[in-house]
């Protein structure tokens, strides 16, 4: 797997490789962001999630963390990932 900011997240698995786009963000700070998405895709991992459905929902977390200042505060609730996860 492969972040790429803004542009998404590339996941490599058995199967192929996929390509998740970046999620639309008000940027206000990205300390953290990388953070915020390992962790959200190793819980998604431990409860049993697929690679690619975890890393969907590490991409949303990280979007959602760089809108706001600072690493511990920015991290989303998991109502905030949902949220961003239902936009179209």
């Amino acid at each position: 797997m492969a972040t790429l900011g803004a542009r998404g997240v590339i996941v490599v698995t058995a199967e192929g490789e996929t390509a998740l786009p970046g999620l639309a963000a008000t940027v206000v700070d990205t300390t953290g962001a990388g953070d915020c998405f390992v962790g959200a895709f190793a819980a998604c991992l431990a409860r049993g999630q697929i690679p690619i459905e975890a890393a969907r929902y590490a991409n949303a977390a990280a979007s959602c963390a760089v809108e706001k200042l600072g690493a511990a505060p920015s991290m989303p609730t998991a109502g905030e990932v949902a949220a961003r996860l239902a936009r179209p």
